[in-house]
């Protein structure tokens, strides 16, 4: 139950998240736009997908502590706990 309360959080997050495409097309887009040097826009994807790479370990984090507390709080025992037993 824990794993699937989990993946269910975690894919609705995922889709919040930015792809590479996504990434690719909006720095394509400030270089069409002439915002950035299409010099850079290696150097920028990368340190973008970076921050969102980042971004989404620091996230998870968070969802499997709030989980984790929120079945703690429940009293429901951990996979842990029962093979503990």
């Amino acid at each position: 139950m824990f794993e699937l309360i989990q993946k269910t959080i975690l894919a609705g997050i995922g889709a919040a998240t930015m792809t590479k495409e996504k990434v690719e097309g909006l720095v394509d887009e400030l270089v069409k736009r002439g915002d950035i040097p299409s010099e850079d826009r290696p150097k920028i994807v990368q340190d973008l997908l970076t921050r969102v790479e980042e971004n989404e370990r620091l996230l998870e984090e968070k969802v499997q502590k709030s989980v984790e507390k929120a079945i703690g709080g429940l009293g429901i025992p951990t996979k842990a706990g029962l093979d503990a037993l």
